[in-house]
């Protein structure tokens, strides 16, 4: 079996984000094939401590993926994880690994800005890494490569749990275990009137569930207190943030002048798109143009912005509107070219935590092992981009851990789905497969 069928079979997609299937991935013949350690997140820690405990997995799925591409191997990772960076040079001796090193500013992770920082190419105006010839994997998922390869599909997912819990920890936690429950294995909340964020502050999302399962992307869960301003504004509805940025955008640029993409040389003006909120539909697709290239970091709306509007939101917004209308393939300019004050522009992290209201919740989450026995898992049919796996199990019957629970339709593009925990399907029901231990 090769090495793109073990990986569909055992069911890896892009744990860093969206959860883009991997053995798509694999088929591409490339140049540069990159391991993306340079995490950013405010708060979170799992990928320095997956650099950090799991190197020598890291590195040999790593060379696994370059062999299978043809390509040149790469990791990206931060100057300050030094623990992390003396476990990677220890694991890629005798390889043709290469290290580069980041600062610790944000968004180092974003893909774009991975890609140009090593190789010095620049990805086309809504295109891929692919395009420029590279691949991009976050770090857990080529540990998932390496295992995929020993024949271990993705059973687990490596999660940060932080913020106002008893004990900050970076664990593995069985997919499809509740986030309520997962809150436990950082000894439960310090505060009882609680909001998580799943993932990250700035690209994560607000959890409105905690029933909801945590799935094969889930980075992580941040804990705050109800009353934090960062709640707050996750909470606020699409028309308060829309109503609020009309009557006080100033048209400062700051947005732009801050933006990560802009600053690549991509034309992405977060004020020119807060516009169009004053304008009704044919006069606001003009402005709305200026957001096609946005990548949704939130570095406009919750750093840039003196006045705390929602510049992001309006850019996300006006993409979905273009896209409603057919005009959401970008008709602009191809050329790209960063603008000349780019490296002094910045955002160190530790700055962002300031803005954030965050700094007093960073802690250093170090990897704990755990034996994680949960007595329900709830695991999702649809944990990636694409079609949602098809069960090949039924209601009453009894599965093993890794056992396969759910496999990819026919001709579409998708994941397989396994069995997180030994048990008894209780019930397959709202797209999940239950199963009870």
């Amino acid at each position: 079996m090769s090495l793109i069928d073990k990986v569909k079979a055992a069911g890896v997609v892009g744990a860093g984000g969206a959860g883009f299937p991997t053995h798509v991935k694999l088929g591409a013949q490339v140049e540069w094939y990159i391991a993306n350690g340079a995490e950013c997140e405010p708060l979170m820690h799992k990928d320095r401590e997956l650099m950090t405990h799991f190197a020598p997995e890291i590195v040999g799925g790593l060379l696994l993926a370059a062999e299978s591409t043809r390509s040149r191997p790469a990791i990206g990772v931060k100057r300050k994880n030094k623990t992390a960076i003396a476990a990677l040079k220890d694991a890629i001796k005798k390889s043709d690994v290469q290290l580069y090193y980041f600062d610790d500013y944000y968004p180092a992770g974003d893909e774009y800005e991975i890609v140009h920082t090593i190789t010095g190419r620049l990805i086309p105006p809504q295109g891929l890494p692919l395009d420029v010839g590279c691949v991009v994997n976050n770090v857990e998922t080529l540990y998932n490569i390496y295992n995929a390869d020993r024949g271990l599909p993705v059973t687990e997912t490596f999660m940060t749990i932080t913020g106002c819990v008893q004990k900050p920890v970076t664990t593995w936690a069985p997919i499809g275990m509740r986030v309520i429950d997962v809150l436990d294995l950082a000894g439960g909340t310090t505060i009882d009137d609680f909001a998580i964020m799943e993932s990250g502050l700035m690209m994560g999302k607000y959890v409105q569930n905690i029933d909801q399962p945590v799935t094969k992307t889930t980075g992580g869960l941040i804990v705050l207190p109800r009353e934090h301003n960062l709640i707050s504004r996750y909470t606020k509805t699409q028309k308060q943030m829309d109503r609020i940025g009309h009557s006080a955008c100033d048209q400062c640029s700051y947005c732009t002048e801050l933006c990560p993409r802009y600053l690549l040389g991509y034309d992405v003006q977060p004020h020119l798109v807060m516009r169009s909120l004053g304008f009704s539909r044919p006069g606001a697709e003009l402005w709305n143009t200026y957001a096609q290239l946005c990548c949704q970091c939130g570095l406009c709306t919750l750093y840039a912005c003196p006045e705390a509007l929602y510049p992001r939101e309006a850019c996300v917004k006006s993409m979905h509107d273009l896209r409603a209308i057919g005009r959401g393939k970008w008709e602009g300019a191809r050329e790209v070219r960063p603008h000349p004050t780019k490296a002094f522009r910045r955002v160190p992290v530790k700055q962002l935590m300031t803005r954030l209201g965050v700094h007093r919740y960073e802690a250093e989450a170090a990897y704990v092992q755990m034996k994680v026995q949960p007595a329900v898992v709830r695991i999702p049919l649809k944990q990636h981009i694409g079609a949602a796996a098809e069960p090949v199990v039924k209601k009453g019957e009894t599965v093993h851990k890794g056992q396969l629970l759910a496999q990819i339709p026919p001709g579409q593009l998708g994941a397989t789905i396994h069995a997180s925990m030994t048990g008894r399907v209780s019930a397959i029901e709202n797209d999940m497969i239950i199963i009870e231990a």
